[in-house]
Order: C-alpha cells, then sequence, then structure tokens
C-alpha cells in the first residue's frame, strides 16, 4: 500500500488515502458523513472535513452485542472502535486512474456509483467486514471494462437506529422539530446517500447513476427506501431480504420491547415518558446494549411519514428514482433460524399449526409440502424436524415475499423491470453453513474476496455474479426480464452452473409451481406469516 493525497472541493479538504498499487484501486476509509446531536435524534449531513483528513483507516462502527457468524470470514476482522455517534462514516474504493486531477481541463467521464448497505439483522455488522472488502470486485469490474466506484456505509443500528415507543413519539409531539421520530437507521442511510449525491463527482463517481445493494437486514433496507417514495438511487440489487417480512412493523410491537428495556434499565413505572428518556439517555452504550438484550423487535417501524403504515405483498410499489431491481434468495435462507428448531418442542410445534390453520385440509398439505411427518404423534428425526422448518421459514420470510415483490415491482406503470434470481451453490467456507447455500452467501460470492483458495466452480460462480452486478450498474440487462405467470424466468447460480430455467422448474429449489409451495402462500400468507411471528415471539 502507498499513500496518496486527493484535494475534494465540495469538501473543502485534501483527503490521505491508501493506493492498493498491484490492484490500482484508491481506498478511502472512515469519511464522516453525518453527526448527530443526541441519542434518538435524526442525522445532519456532514459537508466539510478536517484538511488533511486521514481516510487510511477504517471508522467506528455503531455499538452492538456479539455475534457469532454462520459463515467465518477468512481475512481477520479488523479492531474497530465502536461508536454511537462517530460510526456514521463510509469508505470508498475508486479506481485510482478515474480519481479527478486538478490539472484535468474540460468535461470528464464518471464512473457509475454501487453503494453498498450491509446486513446484520439491524443488529449488527460494519463497512468495514472483511468479507465484504471492495478492493476484489473493483478490479473484477475494471477487468469486464465497466469500472465502478464502490461506497461502503455504516448506520446506527440495534436500540441506536431502530429503538420506537410511545415516549419517543410524545416527546415529538411535544417538540417544534418537524423530524421524524423513529427509523434513524434508514434515515442514516439516506444522509450517507444525500452526501453521495453531493460529493461523489469529487472522488470520479456519477451522482445520477447509482446502483444500491445490500445483503439481508442491508437488503431490506434498501427495499423500505423505494416504499418510502424516496429512494436517492436509480437500481437495486436486493439478496436476501425485502419488505414486509423484515419490516416495516407496528408501533405497538416496539412499546413492548420499550418496556422491557425500561424495566431492565430500573426506571419506575410511575415516571414521565421524558423521564424514562432522560434516564435512557444517560446509560452509557454498553449498558443500553446490555439491557436491551437480544431484542427481536429491532427493525424498520411503519411510521406513516417516511413509510408507510401497511404495506402487503402484491402491493404497487410507488413509482420513484429507481427503474430496475434485481432481487433473490439462497436455498437455505432459514439457517439463520435453527434455534426454533432447537426450543420448540415438535408436539408444541405440531399443536400451534393446528391451530393456525383448523382446517385438516389446510394443515394436512402444509405438512406434506414442507416435508413434516407428525403421523399417529410420532416424533420426527431430529435432523429432518430442522430441515422442515428451514424448508417452511426460507419459503414463508424469504422466497415467496421476493417472487412477490419482483411481481409487483415489475408491473408499477412507470417502465419499471426486475430480475429474480436463486443462489443453491453449496459454501465452502468453516462455519456452521459449510456445505449450505446459506443465507446471504451471495454477497460473500459476490466479492470474491480470498477466493484463490476455492474451488474452481465457486470461482466460476463468483466471478460471473461480479460481472453481472457491476454490468448491471452500467445499465446492462443482467439477464431475461422477470414477467409474472408461466412465462416468468429465474437465474440460477447452482455449483458452477448457471443460467435462467423456468419459475415452475425445480420446486425443490424454492419458488416451485403454483400446484406447489407458491400456490398455497398465495392462498395463506398472512395466515403462515402471523404463525411464523409466533414461534419468535
Amino acid at each position: 500500500m502507498e499513500s496518496i493525497q486527493h484535494h475534494c472541493p465540495s469538501l473543502s479538504a485534501d483527503l490521505i488515502a491508501a493506493k492498493d498499487a498491484e490492484a490500482g484501486v484508491a481506498l478511502f476509509k472512515g469519511i464522516p458523513f453525518a453527526s448527530v446531536s443526541k441519542r434518538w435524534t435524526q442525522s445532519q449531513v456532514q459537508n466539510s472535513l478536517s484538511s488533511p483528513f486521514d481516510a487510511t483507516r477504517f471508522g467506528p462502527r455503531c455499538p452492538q452485542p456479539p455475534h457469532i457468524s454462520l459463515i467465518e470470514a477468512t481475512t481477520k476482522v479488523p479492531d474497530l472502535m465502536e461508536d454511537e455517534f462517530a460510526c456514521l462514516n463510509l469508505n470508498i474504493a475508486v479506481p485510482a486512474d478515474a480519481l479527478p486531477k486538478p490539472t484535468t481541463d474540460g468535461p470528464r467521464t464518471l464512473l457509475p456509483v454501487m453503494v453498498w448497505v450491509h446486513g446484520g439483522a439491524f443488529k449488527n455488522g460494519s463497512a468495514s467486514d472483511p468479507r465484504y472488502y471492495p478492493t476484489t470486485l473493483s478490479t473484477l469490474a475494471a477487468s469486464h471494462k465497466n469500472p465502478i466506484i464502490i461506497v461502503q456505509i455504516n448506520y446506527r443500528l440495534g436500540i441506536f437506529g431502530f429503538a420506537a415507543s410511545s415516549d419517543l413519539l410524545a416527546e415529538h409531539t411535544s417538540s417544534p422539530t418537524s423530524e421524524p421520530f423513529a427509523n434513524f437507521a434508514l434515515h442514516d442511510q439516506r444522509t450517507a446517500f444525500q452526501w453521495i449525491q453531493t460529493h461523489i463527482q469529487d472522488f470520479g463517481g456519477d451522482p445520477n447513476n447509482v446502483t444500491a445493494f445490500g445483503v439481508s437486514a442491508g437488503s431490506a433496507s434498501l427495499h423500505m427506501h423505494i416504499l418510502s417514495g424516496k429512494p436517492l438511487f436509480d437500481r437495486a440489487i436486493l439478496m436476501s431480504g425485502c419488505a414486509p417480512t423484515m419490516g416495516p412493523f407496528p408501533l405497538p410491537l416496539f412499546d413492548k420491547s420499550w418496556s422491557k428495556l425500561c424495566q431492565k434499565s430500573g426506571n419506575d413505572p410511575s415516571e414521565t415518558s421524558q423521564q424514562r428518556l432522560e434516564k435512557l439517555r444517560l446509560l452509557t452504550p454498553e449498558e443500553l446494549v446490555a439491557n436491551n438484550g437480544q431484542s427481536t423487535t429491532l427493525a424498520p417501524l411503519a411510521d406513516g411519514s417516511y413509510l408507510p403504515t401497511s404495506w402487503k405483498l402484491g402491493d404497487a410499489h410507488p413509482i420513484t428514482r429507481c427503474k430496475e431491481m434485481i432481487i433473490g434468495n439462497t436455498l437455505i435462507e432459514a439457517i439463520i433460524f435453527d434455534v426454533i428448531a432447537q426450543l420448540l418442542p415438535q408436539p408444541v410445534f405440531h399443536s400451534r399449526l393446528l391451530s393456525a390453520f383448523p382446517n385438516p385440509e389446510d394443515s394436512a398439505r402444509f405438512i406434506s409440502l414442507f416435508g413434516f411427518d407428525f403421523t399417529e404423534g410420532k416424533q420426527m428425526d431430529p435432523e429432518a424436524y430442522r430441515d422442515a422448518l428451514r424448508r417452511f421459514l426460507s419459503a414463508v420470510i424469504f422466497h415467496y415475499p421476493s417472487l412477490r415483490v419482483a411481481e409487483s415491482f415489475s408491473s408499477t406503470p412507470s417502465e419499471t423491470k426486475s430480475y429474480l434470481y436463486r443462489f443453491s451453490t453449496p459454501s465452502h467456507f468453516p462455519g456452521p453453513a459449510h456445505g449450505l447455500a446459506a443465507h446471504g452467501q451471495c454477497a460473500m460470492f459476490l466479492f470474491n474476496n480470498d477466493s484463490n483458495t476455492w474451488p474452481q466452480e465457486c470461482q466460476l460462480i463468483s466471478k460471473e455474479m461480479a460481472r453481472i452486478w457491476t454490468g448491471f450498474a452500467y445499465g446492462e440487462n443482467p439477464w431475461e426480464e422477470f414477467v409474472s405467470g408461466e412465462e416468468g424466468k429465474v437465474m440460477s447460480f447452482s455449483n458452477g452452473v448457471f443460467g435462467t430455467r423456468g419459475l415452475d422448474e425445480g420446486e425443490d429449489e424454492g419458488w416451485g409451481r403454483e400446484d406447489g409451495t407458491t400456490g398455497w402462500l398465495r392462498e395463506h400468507f398472512d395466515t403462515a406469516i402471523m404463525f411464523v411471528l409466533g414461534l419468535m415471539g
């Protein structure tokens, strides 16, 4: 690595960055894009930097609980500071020869911008995760004559980014400010996109050609921005996550978790909402993370301001700047919910199933479709029970919603296009997901880090995904546009083989036929998702 200095007129600063001479990529790390006045207030764009600014080190990430990844990184995770407010920073990877030079006269060719939003169940993760280092993807894009600018953003997580409660609403109602009272993380992300609109041109990027891509909670976040009607990007790539199964959720769900947090933090029930907020704001970030525990109600809020109060699968998408969408999943998304199989006894699951689907034909069809077997009260083999739960939860939380989002987005009357994919290449990475096409694994293949140790078939899939994804940022059609009905096509990335297939082909790979899981979920999705929420409650 060598150091370079780059002047950014819009930031009134010189930035010191690291240049990977072999890859030909300049890396700007830890650039602050926003500031926050106090806990649970909205971020504001930061349009200046101290000069010279040291952009050779990653910035802090948001404080977060411990997390064990299903897929272990082969590169050591950097030792990162955590800071509730200074976490609002981003990284930029630029082909070094694309950086604007002060001596350049006349118009410059600006490169497409790809903005990465990390996942982590809305409570973990960072823009500096080594599994998603941008250098290799940048190099692969350039090798296909599609050089791009890659921006990776941090945002507030967990209780800092997704807190919502009637207490916060009351504070908002009594305040002269017009800023929203919740969805702080989503507004952080939007603030980052606003920063990009203003400043990315100084790095050689085109603010009018922005493709947003994310995984899991990051993917779902991008879908929320589209549903807001105000996305600041032209295309979206949604990998392993979308609405409504990952939010937005109604306020009463958040109030239950908020009440538990207040109780754990020693708040007196007789205190006013303002007193409760003042006490919670005095807690250190570490205390707040510990007291909040593993709350599941940490997700976008249906606030009626930024996000609609209700959005159902099949509802129309708003007409926005975003006109194209790639959306898809891995084969076994629901491995992240294996704890349900460990904690929920089979008789209890069966009893709840019969309560949710009291019609014997409906419950029998459920049992048959997803591979359960409760004949005469028998106990399934534990692995068979786990695998059946994986099939059901993958279908209802991920596969079917992605299909319906692709259908409704492509039918929006504004020349929108959607492209559907399925990733079923088994993981060769160490960890619990080894040998499986697990949740979010497609993103690791896209970034292609340490791929020299991968099996040949995995390298092939990885490079093809990188070619397609970065070409999409240039406006290229990735594969056949998705259309509803029997003519629908899906791109399959399967163990070294890729290509489009019919939607009704390969029922074992997910969406299946209308007389299979897809048709059943079209009729029973609302009941099925309430059943799932009950299992997780």
